[in-house]
């Protein structure tokens, strides 16, 4: 069932990034428990876990933006359902009421708890038969990539 690969000059590696994300997209969206209860997408699922390893410093929207490298309207609008859902809570700090951290709820840990479980199995099957060089090499690849887009982003800036 495994692909036949292509020629490299027939390859493209945005094309091939999008087509293994999303691959991994389905496969971290695809639950075996699909009761409302458990059902989270992905990207919330990654939120719940930022949020639940920085619970000894106060997180805003914006470190979210950064760390995932998402726009401001498509965080907002995470944030919003996943307050809905009572997996998070925004509460003003002290030092300045018009900012607002965010808090992992009690149900938001336990479904983040549910979420890292399934994380680490996908990411075992992922990695599976691969050697570690290879990973070394790919993750090194990866690091050029995002710093080749950067350097993009950068010089379209000026």
């Amino acid at each position: 069932m495994g692909e036949t690969a292509m020629p490299l000059e027939g390859r493209h590696i945005g094309a091939e990034l999008r087509m293994i994300s999303n691959m991994i997209y389905r496969i971290c969206n695809r639950s075996p428990k699909s009761d409302e209860e458990t059902a989270i997408s992905g990207g919330n699922g990654w939120i719940l876990g930022y949020l639940a390893a920085n619970e000894h410093r106060d997180v805003f929207q914006r470190d979210i933006e950064k760390q995932f490298r998402v726009r401001r309207a498509t965080v907002s609008k995470m944030i919003c359902l996943m307050e809905q859902k009572g997996l998070v809570e925004r509460q003003a700090v002290p030092k300045d009421a018009r900012l607002k951290k965010l808090v992992i709820t009690e149900k938001g840990r336990r479904l983040n708890a549910i979420k890292i479980a399934e994380f680490q199995r996908i990411e075992k099957n992922i990695k599976k038969n691969i050697p570690p060089d290879k990973l070394e090499t790919f993750f090194e690849v990866c690091d050029m990539i995002k710093n080749n887009i950067l350097t993009m982003k950068e010089e379209t800036d000026e």
